[in-house]
């Protein structure tokens, strides 16, 4: 998997408080057969402020992308087979593609189960599910289609729990569509580039291979100031048209058909 942040993201460290999010009702009791996985009946939760006692040095990172609460839940049988299923709630939709894009990359199998997009490989599936971001371990020791089944089932049970999630934005489909793959399309809820202290946005693979950048303001005014404030930073080509700012890294080439393609498509959305 591409950009796997840390292995051990999800270990488990302590034993948090049992109150949780969800209605326990989310969480199927069993999945999978022969035999099933029966839930585990500790189903653990952690707020940003406590979810550092889970993800082991990485509570701040999720936090920038808007973590609301971390829930955990696991399944075993009497086979030792385990599943395990942590659960950001990222407040957005937008907010968990970003996290999701992160973690899945653009290798291996994507795929719908009922509302959820996954992202596999043999033993850890990523998932993103309206506002949630999934992770789910997966140690089973016959053949990978009984770890689908297995994911499968609690997806289908758990997205039937939710309340209806709200769509993505518009134009991240159409940025997905200009884009050399669609997988390339990432969401940075802070700023793009550090060192540019470049906002909020999207960044992406042009079909011309170049990599670009985009963000949306609230005015044009504050577009335009934007704008001029990458110029002085230097180093970037940048457009901006109402309230969209676009740019690429470069030493000054200028501003290309494509960028004008995509921008005039931001703002008309």
């Amino acid at each position: 998997m591409n950009i796997l942040v840390t292995f051990i993201l999800f270990a488990i460290l302590t034993i948090p408080s049992a109150s949780y999010s969800f209605n326990i009702t989310a969480f199927p009791k069993s999945i999978g057969a022969d035999p099933a996985l029966t839930r585990i009946d500790e189903i653990q939760t952690w707020n940003p402020e406590t979810m550092f006692e889970h993800v082991n040095g990485e509570a701040e990172f999720l936090k920038r992308y808007g973590a609301v609460s971390l829930t955990f839940v696991s399944y075993e049988n009497g086979n030792g087979d385990y599943v395990s299923v942590d659960i950001l709630d990222l407040g957005r939709p937008i907010n968990a593609y970003g996290l999701y894009r992160l973690y899945a990359g653009c290798d291996g199998q994507e795929y719908h189960i009922s509302d959820a997009t996954v992202l596999a490989d043999e033993y850890t599936p990523y998932v993103l599910l309206g506002q949630y971001f999934l992770k789910i371990n997966i140690d089973i020791s016959s053949d990978a289609d009984r770890g689908r089944v297995v994911v499968n089932d609690f997806l289908v049970h758990f997205s039937n729990h939710l309340p209806e999630q709200s769509a993505l934005p518009s134009t991240l489909k159409f940025l997905k569509l200009s884009a050399r793959t669609p997988c390339e399309v990432t969401y940075h809820p802070e700023h793009i580039d550090y060192d540019l202290e470049s906002g909020p946005g999207y960044s992406w693979i042009g079909q011309d291979g170049n990599t670009y950048f985009v963000t949306i303001l609230d005015s044009q005014y504050n577009a335009e100031s934007y704008s001029k404030s990458m110029k002085d930073k230097g180093s970037v080509s940048v457009l901006f048209w109402q309230n969209v700012v676009i740019w690429q890294k470069n030493e000054g080439a200028g501003s290309t058909e494509y960028m004008k393609e995509i921008i005039r498509g931001f703002a008309e959305k």
